[in-house]
């Protein structure tokens, strides 16, 4: 068919169907682009004809569905149990879609409702729907209007019918009359209030409870049960139940509460029950089956005393369903009962006097339900459709089959449709076979809606699926060219959303068919690519085929590299107030820009001041806190993928102080303390502290008293002391440190007690021969228990022999009244004698323990007296062995310790050993002596007090010879390439008279090499001890040797000598290879040097050195220029072991640069290395004389010093004048005493300054009567004072007290007029 046709079709077509309810028609003919238009918002999907699954297509439903026929399918009805409200209007839904058009009918209890003709009935004014509404008298409701309704929808592709729905008015009836009562009731019975019963059927039930004395519903619990009945039952009976108990019902649907009469509940405690085993009062034992879905209640009534512990269990079908089963009170309830909760359980009651059990079998009953619905199917002629139609239910159901809600016929399972004239020509297609429907070779006349409906004793149900006969060839709904992003190892999906009926076959191209197991086609045409990869890249076609025709689609699928957290963050724990840092290193596609988010407890954590984000994976909190504990998440995003990592910072602190704390238990020493756990902050609590405080004798000072390990332990009991205060606080520990101190407790006083405790470190030792000094530690204030403690000493002589114990009046007795006292002084006493010491503490309660007897000894004194008889033992040539006589115990005077063995050398006196022999063994072996030596030996006692005197006269021995040490420095010397000049000293230690000496030579491989590989020895003997050299000829050239030396006395040769060397030429040595300089200081330069490995050997190394002028090309040498004088330090001896030598340059001066060389010499001449240069650290001496002298330290502070003395003596002079100034004149009056005119006035009165004042007419009329003595308190007679005739013409009031020229610091010379006197003291000068 052409073009032009298929559009003409296309008018026809829609004008038809908007016009009439047509007959059947296709679909084949119309363009592809038109039916794309047209069906974008279907979807077949295992032949089911569905709509609206892309959002984005949704406004073509409409569209569609004017133009494809479809079936009706039913989408809101009323629940199959619907129990109105009387006074409401009873709406009853139904609704469905379907093309074209629905019409709506209602059934009654099977028959055909007239809606339009009743006047109570109104259909929805909604549009497409069937929904109907029924109107009663909410006062007298009709009861005819309750029954069975069936709503149809149908239009000419079918008819679908809902369930039965079941409309049932609610009723609310009362509780039967009785008369208010009183119960009296013994405590500890059981008892039964019984719940009058509701006088007609209640629909629905409603909930039943029971009040007390008017309050909310009574708590159900193991005493306190409800039966089946509704009665309340008591397991037994408390005082605290007495009061007035009501039953009621609530009616929820109504909001109504029925209340039954009250019984006023009065217990008799006079004559209680006693305590019995449990019993059941009621048995729940022919429990009628409980339906799928309801809740299932199993009680268990018990009575008994103590009050019965009730458990639940099941004994057969499994375990309780956890989710599901509860228990309230002494009942198991489980919700929404299935099939699989029948069976046996178990109900065990029991208390302290016994156990009782009982079992309850449950059979579960179920309506019909769908174990597999069936469901729409769009097919195009000659498909095959099966239906199918499993239910389940108990009993089973039975299932039957309509067909547009009428029967089918018995031919071939088919019934004649009574509402459509069917064509019977077709019939043999349709089969019934159980719960299966099929049909053969379809035709469009087999479009219809099929009901399958499932029945037993408990109930029906109907379930609609329709089959639509179409013809279309594929349509893609799918986007053309559409394109996929993925990452490596995800699963892709390639849509193809095609339609067309029959279904199209979907298959997928990239360039060739794909096939394996990585590719799977679904139903909707996806195509899933498992784990993709980059190799997946690139272009598919997806092909959708039906015998109508077929439709491509490419898509394209582009591969990145997958997001991946390559280095997680790991879990934290840091202490508050620290930094936290979690780092996230994320692997990526590098053509993908990356997001980091960081995450806490699953939301999104916002940076701010304190958390931050300094690198793109870094998050960094700073001052952590509590609140900052949680789950950090890194999610790592980009346009494809998502990856993420978690880890856990856990902030830790010290605790939180305890808290509550309380005293209990209070007794005379002794309480319980308990307190509450504070908040952990995050780290477990590891202990806690008891401290305390005493505000008597330790105010403000707290003291640990006790330590608690554990996080669990919150009480302690507390030993405490008498006559304190107490107050206590409580801090708890964890890994992090301890908490700070809880609040303290009120304060808890102790009353006063004798003493409890013994003072501590008691004992006896004397400070003086002739004493002893008792002492103890006094008890401390928080073990005196009491007011004026005090300590009595008790002391007396040890007795000799313990089986003679002296008694108790021989003990002397003193008494210390000072609460801190410590001591107690015994005089007069033996020397070192034993006493037995006790001490006791008392106070004005009473007396404490006495203490255990302790020993002491009175004081030591030096010993005295020498050992005897010293003596020598066993010489050896490095050992002397002494005997002596001890000394008595009476001249130790004290507890000896030992004896000190004093020695020396004749060779050196001055040199005086000692060693310290401890214990009482008159004997000591000294060690360590040379041998071939003259020693003297004293012995000297010793004791706690000292040393005792020596013994004499002292002991000598001699130690024998024996066999010499080693040689002194052992060198050989290349004489010519055969020859060796082997060089020693002698040693240090000969231990004897030195013979002589024995040497031994032989080849050896080289350097270092084990003994095995040496070659024969040979040995030359030294005869003459004088000879220090030998020469060895005849020697393999360019050879290593090994030379061994033994210096030799008469007791036999002594320890060797060793050196490696060899023959070389008879040339020069090479100069070293490498000079390196180590270290360079103030005054020394440490150089190091590689010995050239080949060539003639050298016999020694040193190293040459010269100052240089950093200012000039010449050498500088105690300031004149040389070239040829250079300094060297000591030879250092060829090392064959070592590579390397150094030698440390000493004494030179500071800031000083210095050239110096290596030298390598034997007796044929020497090598030299390059000259280096170095300077010495510090300020040259040069540098400091060319300093100007006004500049140099020295001067500078020799001035400072020089101008210090100077200020110092100008203010001693200014001081002195404003004193005035004192000399002496009394070496002038010496020289003038034979004058009697020039006799000083004697005058007993004293010196001016210190007697009453007086006139100087007065002054002057007084005798004569001596000299006046001097401020100098000299005791000579003469006078200080010069005469005025000598030292001027001033008056002589015009001197001062102390002999002063008043007139030479005076502003008047003159003297005053007799008429204006003036006393002396007018011109004292006070100091």
């Amino acid at each position: 068919m052409d073009w032009s046709i298929r559009q003409l079709l296309v008018v026809v077509i829609c004008c038809f169907c908007s016009s009439v309810n047509s007959e059947e028609w296709s679909l084949t003919n119309l363009p592809p682009e038109r039916l794309r238009r047209n069906l974008t918002s279907l979807y077949f999907e295992d032949g089911r004809f569905l709509t609206g699954k892309f959002s984005h297509l949704r406004h073509y439903k409409r569209r569609i569905r004017k133009h494809v026929p479809m079936p009706p399918v039913i989408t809101k009805q009323a629940p199959s149990k619907h129990i109105v409200d009387p006074r409401e209007l009873i709406v009853i839904d139904c609704e469905a879609t379907g093309s074209p058009e629905i019409r709506y009918s209602w059934l009654k209890n099977g028959r055909e409702l007239d809606v339009d003709s009743d006047a109570s009935i109104s259909w929805s004014a909604a549009p497409n729907s069937g929904t109907i509404t029924i109107e009663l008298d909410g006062d007298n409701p009709d009861k005819s209007y309750e029954g069975k309704y069936q709503c149809k929808a149908a239009n000419h592709r079918g008819t679908a019918v809902t369930n039965e729905i079941e409309v049932t008015i609610t009723a609310s009836p009362l509780f039967a009359f009785d008369e208010d009562r009183e119960i009296t009731v013994p405590v500890g019975a059981q008892h039964v209030l019984e719940c009058l019963p509701i006088l007609g059927e209640a629909i629905p039930p409603p909930n039943i409870y029971w009040t007390k004395d008017g309050s909310n519903p009574i708590d159900l619990t193991e005493r306190i049960s409800i039966d089946a009945d509704n009665n309340l039952i008591f397991a037994n009976i408390e005082e605290a139940d007495a009061g007035e108990y009501s039953c009621r019902a609530e009616y929820v649907k109504l909001g109504t509460i029925r209340i039954a009469n009250t019984l006023t509940l009065i217990v008799d405690t006079a004559s209680p029950r006693g305590a019995r085993a449990p019993s059941f009062l009621k048995r729940d034992i022919n429990l009628p089956p409980v339906n799928r879905g309801e809740d299932l209640t199993l009680r268990c009534i018990t009575e008994g005393l103590p009050t019965p512990e009730v458990r639940w269990r099941r004994t057969s079908g499994g375990a309780l369903p956890a989710a599901r089963a509860k228990v309230v009170g002494t009942s198991l309830v489980i919700e929404e009962v299935v099939e699989g909760d029948a069976g046996s359980y178990e109900c065990t009651a029991s208390n302290s006097l016994g156990k009782n059990k009982y079992e309850v079998m449950v059979t579960v009953n179920a309506a019909p339900y769908w174990k597999t619905e069936p469901e729409g199917q769009m097919l195009a002629p000659g498909d095959d459709a099966t239906i199918l139609c499993e239910a389940a239910g108990t009993p089973t159901p039975e299932v039957s089959w309509k067909r547009n809600g009428e029967p089918l016929g018995a031919k071939h399972g088919l019934i004649r449709d009574h509402h459509f004239e069917e064509k019977l020509k077709d019939q043999a297609n349709r089969r019934v076979s159980g719960t299966t429907l099929s049909l053969s070779e379809l035709v469009k006349d087999d479009s219809a809606v099929y009901q399958c409906i499932a029945r037993n004793n408990l109930g029906t149900r109907i379930t609609n699926a329709y089959i639509n006969v179409v013809e279309l060839p594929p349509i893609m709904l799918t986007a053309a060219n559409k394109k996929y992003a993925y990452v490596q190892d995800q699963d892709a999906q390639l849509h193809c959303l095609s339609f067309g009926s029959p279904k199209p076959q979907i298959t997928w191209y990239k360039e060739e068919l794909l096939a394996g197991d990585r590719y799977q086609i679904l139903s909707n045409g996806t195509l899933v690519i498992a784990t993709v990869s980059t190799e997946d890249d690139g272009m598919y076609k997806c092909m959708a085929t039906n015998k109508f025709g077929e439709e491509a689609l490419q898509a394209e699928l582009s591969v990145k590299r997958k997001t991946s957290i390559a280095t997680p963050p790991i879990a934290l724990e840091v202490k508050a107030g620290n930094e936290a840092q979690f780092v996230c290193v994320v692997d990526k596609d590098p053509d993908l820009d990356l997001t980091i988010v960081w995450l806490k407890n699953g939301a999104p954590l916002k940076p701010g001041s304190r958390i931050t984000t300094p690198v793109l994976g870094t998050l960094l909190i700073k001052d952590t806190m509590s609140s900052d504990s949680a789950l950090y998440t890194c999610l790592a995003s980009t346009t494809r993928d998502e990856a993420s990592a978690q880890a856990t910072l856990s902030v830790i602190d010290v605790p939180e102080p305890p808290l509550n704390l309380q005293l209990s238990n209070q007794a005379d020493v002794s309480v319980t303390l308990s307190w509450d756990m504070g908040n952990e902050n995050n780290s477990p609590i590891e202990g806690y502290t008891i401290q305390y405080q005493e505000n008597r004798l330790m105010p403000g000072e707290w003291q640990e008293m006790k330590v608690i390990d554990g996080r669990d332990t919150l009480t302690a009991d507390l030993d405490l002391n008498p006559w304190l205060n107490y107050e206590f606080r409580v801090t708890a520990r964890n890994k992090v440190g301890e908490s700070e101190p809880s609040d303290a407790t009120e304060r808890y006083t102790t009353p006063a007690a004798a003493p409890n405790a013994v003072p501590g470190g008691i004992k006896g030792e004397g400070t003086e021969p002739t004493n002893m000094v008792i002492s103890w530690e006094p008890l401390p204030g928080l073990l005196q228990n009491g007011p004026g403690l005090r300590y009595e000493v008790r002391y007396r002589e040890q007795p000799q022999s313990r089986r003679r114990r002296q008694a108790d009046s021989d003990w002397t007795v003193e008494t210390v009244n000072d609460p801190n006292g410590k001591e107690f002084v015994v005089e007069d006493t033996p020397t070192y004698t034993a006493y037995e010491i006790t001490v006791q503490a008392k106070n004005d309660f009473g007396d404490g323990p006495l203490s255990d007897v302790v020993v002491g000894y009175s004081g030591e004194d030096f010993p005295a007296a020498a050992v005897e008889n010293a003596a020598v033992g066993d010489v050896t040539p490095r050992s002397v062995r002494l005997d002596w006589d001890p000394i008595s115990e009476e001249d130790v005077k004290g507890d000896l310790k030992g004896y000190k063995v004093r020695y020396y050398d004749e060779d050196d006196p001055d040199n005086v050993m000692e060693k310290v022999f401890e214990g009482d063994e008159p004997t000591a072996l000294i060690d360590g002596l040379t041998p071939y030596k003259n020693y003297n030996f004293t012995v000297v006692p010793y004791n706690g007090k000292g040393d005792g005197p020596p013994s004499s006269p002292a002991v000598k021995a001699s130690t024998p010879e024996s066999t010499p040490g080693a040689p002194g420095a052992l060198r050989a010397n290349v004489v010519d390439s055969k020859t060796l000049d082997v060089q020693w000293e002698a040693p240090l230690e000969p231990n004897g008279v030195i013979t002589g000496y024995t040497l031994t030579y032989r080849t050896m491989p080289g350097p270092g090499i084990p003994e095995g590989r040496l070659g024969a020895p040979m040995e030359i003997s030294v005869d003459d001890p004088a000879t220090t050299n030998a020469k060895l000829s005849e020697l393999e050239e360019q050879t290593w040797y090994r030379i061994e030396l033994q210096a030799k006395t008469k007791i036999g040769p002594g320890d060797m000598k060793e050196l490696e060397t060899s023959t070389s030429d008879p040339a020069p040595p090479l100069k070293p290879e490498t000079v390196e300089i180590l270290d360079t200081g103030e005054n020394f330069i440490n150089v190091s040097w590689v010995p050239a490995k080949v060539g003639p050997r050298p016999s020694q190394f040193y190293v040459e050195y010269r100052e240089r002028d950093m200012h000039a090309d010449d050498v500088v040498v105690n300031g004149t220029n040389s070239e040829q004088m250079w300094l060297q330090t000591e030879s250092v001896d060829p090392d064959p072991y070592s590579e390397t030598l150094q030698k440390t340059i000493d004494g030179l001066n500071p800031g000083t640069r210095y050239q110096l060389r290596v030298v390598a010499s034997n007796n044929f001449g020497k090598g030299w290395t390059d000259i280096q240069e170095t300077t010495t650290e510090g300020e040259s001496p040069l540098a400091q004389a060319a300093t100007p002298v006004g500049r140099q330290g020295w001067f500078i502070g020799l001035m400072c010093a020089i101008a210090l003395l100077i200020l110092i003596l100008l203010i001693i002079c200014f001081i002195k004048k404003n004193r005035g100034g004192k000399y002496k004149v009394s070496e002038k009056e010496d020289a003038l005493k034979g004058d009697p005119e020039t006799q000083p006035i004697k005058d007993d009165a004293g010196f001016g300054e210190y007697r009453p004042r007086e006139s100087p007419d007065e002054v002057m009329a007084k005798p004569p009567t001596g000299s006046i003595p001097s401020l100098a308190g000299s005791d000579k007679p003469g006078s200080e004072t010069d005469s005025m005739a000598e030292y001027g013409d001033a008056d002589p009031g015009m001197f001062n007290e102390d002999g002063s020229f008043i007139g030479q610091y005076g502003a008047d010379k003159k003297q005053r007029p007799p008429e204006e006197p003036t006393s002396p003291a007018a011109f004292s000068t006070f100091v």
